[in-house]
């Protein structure tokens, strides 16, 4: 994952960490030589696109997908992790 931090001279930088191994807010690391401070990102995250909780309905796969119940506009409806990895393998669809 992408997370921001800022240099010596206060430009932010964004580095890759794993979930696991990011370093908390605020603290001081260093990568090839440089000095960087992990700071709260400025990113802003689109609601719509956390898949945390299910069902949801989907904008980006087809309308009227083969084995996918669908929302009135004919949008599919994923019912579950499990179900959004069969339509993504049956579909050949991969996840962003």
């Amino acid at each position: 994952m992408i997370y921001q931090f800022t240099d010596a001279v206060g430009e932010i930088r964004e580095l890759n960490y794993s979930m696991k191994d990011v370093p908390s807010i605020g603290d001081v690391v260093f990568v090839d030589g440089e000095q960087f401070t992990r700071i709260a990102s400025s990113i802003q995250v689109d609601p719509a696109t956390c898949r945390s909780q299910y069902p949801y309905v989907s904008q980006s796969l087809p309308r009227n997908l083969k084995g996918c119940k669908t929302d009135r506009t004919g949008h599919p409806v994923v019912q579950s992790r499990r179900h959004e990895r069969n339509i993504m393998s049956e579909h050949g669809y991969a996840k962003d």
